[in-house]
């Protein structure tokens, strides 16, 4: 399976830049993004991506603060630091801090694809090694483990892929629809059903529930609804604006009928080319279900 990344720049460009990257050379998926220090140290320790690409001077919290936490934290994510700095004591202290790689800027594309394939040959031999320790500790050389933790992680992966794919990773509301989505995916585990009717509004009240229960920031139950829906127009406005670019792009033939209605996709690129007043309308079931289309659960 291909690693997941997290990237950490207060610059939109350069985010951007690094995600295409990541994505255009099949390198992996990118689960997650900040602008800030401390809300990528909260985000990293929730989502654990393989390898995270930190920029050294960020608001909030400076790469190497970002780096220093996760390692206490034993958070085991890879972390490669960018950054135009040129000082080679600030280098060092980098590297002291925990960092395994280093990617100057101005970004270069040859650059970045190389260190990334061997951050990525690192981490694989990191997770040999510690399955050969595992496999030697048991007495009779076999490995035992609850595959429940690696399901989840798998489910929460594919989702952040396809959230990748329609631009709404790191949007506000997008951590509370991939919620939704486990919580939904974890009641059709438990009923052994592959499909299985809900309302929204439950869904909204059993993920303020479950915040609350993990001592999580608490919003209402209709401020979710409302992140919720903002985050799946977001999508919807991400996928007509490439139908408008390009009809023919993969990722619009591949969302704009399963996540959308398709009337609604044209109604969106309508209002986008100032053709129409009238915005595209979402369905959240009807996307919550084109997303379980789109993962092996």
């Amino acid at each position: 399976m291909k690693p997941s990344f997290y990237i950490v720049d207060d610059d939109p460009g350069i985010r951007r830049i690094l995600s295409n990257i990541i994505d255009n050379y099949r390198l992996g998926y990118v689960i997650g993004q900040a602008k800030d220090g401390k809300e990528a140290i909260n985000e990293i320790e929730e989502l654990i991506p393989d390898i995270a690409l930190v920029d050294l001077l960020l608001p909030s919290a400076d790469g190497i603060e970002i780096v220093k936490k996760i390692k206490n934290k034993n958070i085991n994510t890879q972390l490669i630091m960018i950054s135009e700095v040129t000082s080679k004591e600030m280098i060092s202290d980098a590297y002291k801090s925990g960092i395994e790689f280093f990617i100057n800027k101005p970004i270069n594309v040859i650059e970045v694809v190389s260190i990334v394939e061997n951050a990525i040959e690192t981490l694989n031999l990191k997770k040999a090694l510690t399955l050969i320790g595992k496999t030697m500790k048991n007495s009779n050389y076999r490995i035992f483990k609850d595959n429940t933790n690696n399901v989840e992680n798998d489910i929460k992966e594919e989702i952040g892929k396809v959230f990748s794919d329609i631009g709404i990773l790191g949007e506000a509301g997008s951590n509370d629809l991939m919620n939704i989505i486990k919580i939904i995916a974890d009641e059709r585990k438990q009923l052994g059903v592959k499909f299985h009717k809900y309302r929204a509004s439950d869904l909204y009240r059993k993920l303020n529930q479950k915040y609350k229960d993990e001592n999580k920031p608490v919003v209402s139950v209709k401020a979710i609804e409302q992140r919720v829906r903002r985050v799946i127009q977001s999508s919807l406005e991400n996928i007509a604006s490439l139908g408008i670019e390009d009809y023919g792009n993969i990722k619009f033939e591949k969302y704009s009928t399963s996540l959308f209605d398709f009337t609604e996709v044209k109604r969106q690129m309508d209002y986008i080319r100032k053709k129409s007043s009238y915005r595209g309308k979402i369905s959240v079931k009807k996307f919550i279900e084109g997303i379980f289309n789109h993962i092996d659960t």
